[in-house]
C-alpha cells in the first residue's frame, strides 16, 4: 500500500494582528501613565522618562504574547509535530499481478488427526471404527453402510465390516455374549449384500467366536463359517442357504425355522441344537456331528431334494408329510 506522509502544520507564536495589538497596547500604556515617579528637574534631559515608557511597552508586550499562548492551548491542538500515513486510492493497474496460492490438499495440523476433517466418506467411517468408544463405532458401522448404498465400493465395504467382526468377537471374553458393535456391523453385512450377490462370499467369519449370538431372521446365506463357534447362538429364522458350517460348533443354539438348503454341515457339531421346523433342502448332513434322529424328527425338506443324511438315519413319514 502506497502512503504519503503528511505533517501537521505547527502554529507559531501568534500572528501579526496579535503583535501589533500587544504594541499598540504597551505604547499607549507606556505614554499614557507616567512610571518614573521623579522631580522634573531630576530627569530633564536625562530621558529616563522615555526609558520607563519602553519598559512598560515591552512588559505590555510580553503579556500580550502570554495571553496569546494560554489561549491557544485552550483551543488548539498540541503544537508537537505529528505524521499521519494516508492510504491513497488503489486502481486496477496499481495492483500487483501476482499469480494465486496453490490450494493444499494436506491437512493443516498433521500431529493430531483429530483437528482436521476427513473429507472422503469412507476414510471418515474407517475413522469411526476406531474409535475408542463402542458407540461412535457403531455410528461408524451404519455410516460405511451408507457410504456402500450410495455407490461405494461394496467390495471393499463389505470386507471391512467382516474383518471388524473377526477383530473384535475374538476380543470379547470367551464366556461373554458379542458386544452391540459386533452384532451391528454382522447385521449390517447380512443386509447389505443381496442373497444372490457372488459377493456374499467375501463375508468370510471363519473361526470366529460369535457364542451366544442374538440375531434372528438374518440372511447369512452363503457366508463362510467354517469352525465358527455359534454355541448357545439364537438364529431362529436365518437363512443359512449355501452357508458353510463345516466343523463349526453349534451345540445349543436356537435355529428353528431356519433354511439350510444348500448349506454344508460336514464336520458341524449340532449336539443340543433346535432344529424344528428348518428347511434343510438339498443339505449336506452326512458327517454332521452328534446330531440324532430326534432333532430331524420336524424338520421340512423338498420332496425332490431331500437332505444327505448320515449313514443309518432314514427320513420318516411324518417327514414326507410335512415336506415342502
Amino acid at each position: 500500500m502506497r502512503t504519503v506522509l503528511e505533517k501537521t502544520p505547527t502554529p507559531g507564536l501568534g500572528d501579526g494582528a496579535w503583535f501589533t495589538a500587544a504594541i499598540v497596547l504597551g505604547a499607549v500604556l507606556g505614554f499614557s501613565m507616567e512610571p518614573v515617579s521623579l522631580p522634573p528637574e531630576a530627569v530633564a534631559g536625562t530621558g529616563l522618562k522615555f526609558l520607563g515608557w519602553m519598559v512598560v511597552a515591552v512588559l505590555c508586550l510580553c503579556l500580550g504574547v502570554m495571553a496569546r499562548l494560554m489561549m491557544f492551548r485552550k483551543d488548539e491542538p498540541p503544537t508537537t509535530d505529528a505524521v499521519f500515513l494516508r492510504p491513497t486510492p488503489r486502481t486496477i493497474m496499481d495492483a500487483p499481478s501476482v499469480a494465486p496460492a496453490p490450494v493444499s490438499t494436506q491437512p493443516e495440523n498433521t500431529e493430531n488427526p483429530e483437528h482436521y476433517e476427513i473429507k472422503d466418506p469412507f476414510l471418515a467411517a474407517l475413522d469411526y471404527l476406531g474409535h475408542a468408544q463402542a458407540t461412535v463405532r457403531i455410528g461408524g458401522i451404519l455410516a460405511l453402510e451408507r457410504v456402500a448404498r450410495q455407490g461405494g465400493d461394496l467390495r471393499v465395504c463389505a470386507g471391512t465390516l467382516a474383518a471388524y467382526v473377526q477383530q473384535w468377537a475374538d476380543a470379547e471374553k470367551p464366556d461373554k455374549r458379542p458386544a452391540y458393535h459386533v452384532v451391528a456391523a454382522l447385521a449390517v453385512l447380512s443386509r447389505l449384500l443381496p442373497s444372490s450377490d457372488p459377493l456374499r462370499n467375501l463375508a468370510d467369519l471363519r473361526r470366529t467366536n460369535l457364542a451366544g449370538l442374538e440375531l434372528p431372521d438374518a440372511d447369512l446365506s452363503r457366508f463362510h463359517l467354517e469352525h465358527a463357534d455359534l454355541s448357545g447362538a439364537d438364529l431362529r429364522g436365518a437363512n443359512f442357504s449355501g452357508a458353510n458350517f463345516r466343523g463349526a460348533d453349534l451345540r445349543g443354539a436356537l435355529l428353528s425355522g431356519a433354511v439350510f438348503a444348500g448349506a454344508s454341515l460336514r464336520g458341524a457339531d449340532l449336539t443340543g441344537a433346535v432344529l424344528s421346523d428348518d428347511e434343510f433342502g438339498a443339505a449336506d448332513l452326512t458327517m454332521a456331528g452328534n446330531i440324532s434322529a430326534a432333532q430331524l424328527l420336524h424338520i421340512r425338506f423338498h420332496p425332490g431334494r431331500p437332505p444327505r443324511l448320515p449313514a443309518g438315519m432314514h427320513l420318516t413319514h411324518q417327514n414326507a408329510a410335512v415336506a415342502v
